[in-house]
Formats: structure tokens, sequence, C-alpha cells
């Protein structure tokens, strides 16, 4: 289904991104993660995937270069690597950009080291948010009112976001919502598609334009500012569709489970690659689990217990001499 979305949204993105988190675990149990972003200046300089940001407990170190120039297309490469290994988790919250979590953990026993890596990329909540988008589905691919459920889930949820701050009683909520059916219903039947191109706070306001008057003061103003950051959330979730990722992590020891889809033997490499359908609706999750035997202190044990033999055989042998 959302493949076919994608489609459509070629009308407003150009250009895609390849988004590339390499992760290098050591002996000890610590990290060090290196991010590379390829693709258009302008895409990695957006919010949708956002590369980590010095903070007070790690250190990161960006770089942004022009990587080729093919005529009218020039791609950049942006690069930003973890100054220190650490040990800790990281989490990346921020509802504005790609939620997700990178976790090592190292646990030692006396004949052997554990290693767990787990990652969860929180998944976009796109049948949540944009429920009757399947609808606008089988539709010419110029025409743009599978726009219709995206705007109107922004428009709702404004105004529920509106009423947790403000008194808005029932009767003004139906005639809101009745008053902006009406006007899709008018831009749908004189077919002017592109009227939902527009900014959304745009659409919403010559939509109530009529009934401005019956509406608090500062309603506008009001529900501009949450219209605009539902917006933000949109085109984040829309930019991300033209992107891809790889997770690639370096594990040390032999592995015993993990659900990568991809194996390098040589290098011991694990390799995962999403795109935005297999984060639209669900959670992307990464795990991998390795051993590291120690064989020096199994060489010891063993030698310990051959000892001890030898010795209880030895003690025998005196005694029935």
């Amino acid at each position: 289904m959302f493949r076919k979305i994608a489609i459509f949204l070629t009308f407003f993105l150009c250009s895609c991104v390849e988004n590339l988190v390499h992760i290098s675990i050591f002996n000890n149990g610590s990290y060090i993660v290196n991010y590379t972003s390829i693709g258009d200046k302008n895409d990695l300089l957006d919010s949708d995937f956002v590369h980590p940001q010095t903070s007070e407990k790690h250190q990161w170190v960006t770089s942004l270069n022009k990587k080729s120039e093919n005529n009218s297309d020039t791609i950049w490469e942006k690069e930003t690597i973890l100054s220190s290994p650490t040990k800790s988790k990281l989490t990346f919250s921020n509802s504005s950009n790609l939620q997700y979590d990178i976790d090592i953990s190292k646990s030692s026993f006396i004949f052997w080291d554990t290693y767990l890596f787990k990652s969860n990329i929180k998944n976009l909540e796109i049948d949540i948010k944009y429920p009757e988008i399947d609808k606008y589905l089988n539709i010419n691919e110029d025409d743009l009112f599978w726009l219709v459920p995206a705007k109107r889930y922004i428009f709702s949820e404004s105004i529920k976001i509106y009423r947790t701050k403000n008194v808005l009683n029932e009767i003004t909520v139906d005639r809101i919502s009745n008053q902006i059916d009406s006007y899709i219903s008018y831009v749908e039947e004189k077919e002017y598609e592109t009227e939902f191109t527009r900014k959304s706070s745009d659409i919403f306001k010559d939509a109530l334009s009529s009934m401005k008057n019956r509406l608090p003061e500062n309603f506008f103003s009001d529900i501009t500012l949450i219209i605009d950051e539902l917006e933000i959330e949109f085109k984040r979730n829309t930019d991300l569709m033209l992107d891809s990722f790889t997770f690639s992590v370096v594990i040390p020891g032999d592995l015993r489970s993990t659900n990568a889809s991809l194996i390098s033997d040589s290098d011991n490499t694990l390799y995962w690659n999403f795109d935005f359908n297999d984060i639209a609706t669900n959670h992307f999750n990464m795990y991998a689990h390795s051993i590291v035997i120690n064989n020096l202190a199994l060489q010891l044990f063993f030698l310990l217990i051959v000892l001890v033999f030898i010795g209880f055989i030895w003690k025998k042998r005196l005694k029935k001499e």
C-alpha cells in the first residue's frame, strides 16, 4: 500500500537520501557509532532523520562535504562520528524526527563473555494518523485526492489539541467539522486538487472564513501554531518515504542468534536494511547475540581438573603401598 503512496509523493520529493549507521562493538563492551548520509544537501539538513548532536553525555563530530557533481545534480555526504566509545544506551526520542535507540550490553562469566546488540526503530503510526489514505490509492498519479485524509487528520487533531488548553463547545466543533467537509467537497467537485497542496493552516482559515466571527478571539492565531506543528510532523513522515537505511554492526565472538538480513562472515559484520514501508505501521527491531569463549580460562580449568585427578590417583597409590 505505502509503495503506491511513495509514487504520489514524487510530486513533492525529487531526491532521496541513503542513510548508513555503522556500529563497532569492542571487546570491553563499549562501542562507537558512525553515521553517513548521502544525497541532496537540503535533504541532508532537514529534520526527518537528524544526526546526533553533542550533549552533556556525548561528543559528536560532524562534517559535510560535496561527494560528486553530475550535470545539475550535486551529491553531498554528511558524516557524524561519536568522538569516544561509550557503554551507555543511546536514545533518540525527539518526536519531530525519527525515534529509535541503540543498546549494547556485555555479560562476563568465568569461561565466556556474551554480547547483545538491540535497536528499535519506532513506527510512524501512519495507519492511525491517516486511516483513510488507502481509499485514495487507485487513482491516477497526477491526482492529489490522497492528501485529503492527511489534511483531515491535521485539522481534527489540531482541534483536539486546541481544546486541551482552550474552551470550545461541542456545537462549535461540529460546525467547524461540517464547514471543513463542505469546503473539501466543493474543492473535489470543482477538481481543484492543487488546493490540497497548500499550507494546511491557510486551507483551514479559508474553509472557516464564513464563520470567523462566531469563533473565539485569537482562535486562528492559536490554532495555526498547532496546525503548523502537525504539518511539520506530516512532512517528516513523507520525507522519509524516499529515504533508505542500513544499519551495520561489527560484533565480537561467534554469532549465536540474530535477525540481520545479511551476515558477512569475513569481517563478522551484520546488516539490516529498511525503508519507509518497514516503519510506517510497525516497529523495526534489530538484535544480535554473540559469545566469546575464554580459551585460557578453560585450559587452566581442565588442567586443574587433570592435576586434581592425578593427585587423587597418586594419594590412592601411596595408601596401597
